[in-house]
């Protein structure tokens, strides 16, 4: 065992499958995020069609699962700025 963390994280299995979780996660959320926007936009142009505002009810109701799963991917502010962002005041 390191004295530092990084030297020894290939070494920590868990460390490593959380964090490919927590990729696939979120290449998944912004592709669903994507979609969602793309389709609303081809929305605004067929108002009427009734595949569209399925696929965006559809769409939306993945990300809210998704969010419930990772509530930090839906935060206004990402936690990075919390953590390494200067102070206020």
């Amino acid at each position: 065992m390191s004295m530092w963390f990084y030297d020894d994280r290939n070494e920590m299995e868990g460390f490593n499958n959380l964090r490919e979780a927590v990729k696939r996660l979120e290449k998944e959320y912004l592709d669903l995020r994507i979609q969602l926007r793309d389709t609303e936009r081809d929305l605004k142009s067929d108002p009427d069609s009734e595949y569209l505002q399925a696929k965006v009810k559809y769409l939306k109701k993945r990300l809210k699962d998704i969010e419930k799963k990772g509530p930090r991917l839906a935060d206004d502010h990402p936690l990075e700025f919390s953590l390494f962002s200067a102070p206020h005041g």
